[in-house]
């Protein structure tokens, strides 16, 4: 019996308490738009209220938009550390499955370019990340700008 009470807790994401508001932004590094990074939004300890993390990818403009575990969008209000992570990165290493995906795979065509993140590393960690900001209740634009 405990078991569904769990699976029930853990399905229902941002669907209740706490509450959770619309969230939408644009990440910038340097001013610029940065494509194909994802924003999670961490609710901070110590709050009366606390839920599910909340991520957004951006895409070619920079924008994104929240979404809760369960494809929900929003964020749960409150105070939030904000990770950033490039997810361009690349180590040159061809990557393969050996299945029916590969099978006609060129092994002699050239492995593809290293790409370093774009994004400085203490942006990517929880712990490290200078990024905090508050989600209030109702629809808004939370834009944010790394160096």
């Amino acid at each position: 019996m405990a078991w569904i009470v769990f699976a029930l807790a853990a399905f229902s994401g941002c669907s209740q308490n706490p509450p959770s508001a619309m969230v939408e932004g644009t990440l910038r590094l340097n001013g610029s738009p940065l494509d194909n990074c994802l924003v999670t939004f961490l609710p901070e300890a110590g709050q009366d209220i606390q839920g599910p993390p909340a991520t957004g990818l951006t895409d070619q403009r920079g924008v994104y938009r929240l979404r809760c575990g369960n494809h929900q969008e929003g964020a749960v209000v409150g105070r939030h550390r904000v990770t950033v992570q490039d997810l361009s990165v690349s180590t040159g290493v061809r990557r393969r499955d050996h299945g029916t995906v590969d099978a006609d795979a060129d092994d002699a065509a050239p492995p593809p370019p290293v790409r370093h993140s774009r994004v400085p590393e203490k942006y990517a960690s929880s712990a490290k990340t200078p990024l905090h900001k508050e989600v209030k209740p109702g629809r808004q634009i939370i834009d944010l700008d790394i160096k």
